[in-house]
């Protein structure tokens, strides 16, 4: 009896787990400046790939209702590099029941292209550039507790 109980108990906690368990998202940075190598006092085009799963959205960086949480990726600058223009994607809309006006989305994929300064002073060599992306992935039942992944860019300077 003993057994059958904790079977019971089992089988029930797997679709509550599988429930609560928090979409992830995957990251791919890569360096669209080309060549490979960049050049100190120059601007370099990076961009950040993101794949959510198939049947998984998030919010925008401009949510239509401000009661959501947007989309947000930073970038830890290292002495020398200065961040400018971050460009997310276009939202798509996504009408959900329940609310009056579509929402506006990413994903499953998508991309946010970042342009980053060099100081003419920078180093040669490889110089590291961090990133963090945060996110609250929602499917059309529930909306998952926010995450925040991390990425980075590894830029090969030439003096």
């Amino acid at each position: 009896m003993k057994i059958a109980g904790l079977i019971l108990i089992g089988l029930m906690a797997a679709p509550v787990h599988a429930q609560i368990m928090r979409p992830k998202a995957e990251l791919t940075p890569s360096v669209e400046t080309a060549p490979a190598a960049v050049q100190a006092g120059k601007v370099v085009q990076v961009a950040l790939k993101v794949k959510l799963p198939a049947t998984v959205h998030v919010q925008s960086d401009k949510p239509r209702d401000p009661a959501f949480i947007p989309t947000v990726l930073t970038i830890d600058a290292p002495p020398g590099v200065t961040v400018g223009k971050i460009r997310y994607p276009a939202a798509r809309d996504l009408k959900q029941e329940g609310q009056k006006t579509p929402l506006a989305v990413f994903g499953p994929e998508f991309t946010i292209n970042v342009d980053l300064t060099l100081a003419k002073t920078a180093a040669a060599g490889d110089l590291v550039v961090p990133a963090h992306l945060k996110y609250q992935a929602c499917d059309e039942q529930v909306c998952y507790p926010p995450a925040k992944a991390d990425a980075q860019w590894t830029l090969s300077v030439k003096p």
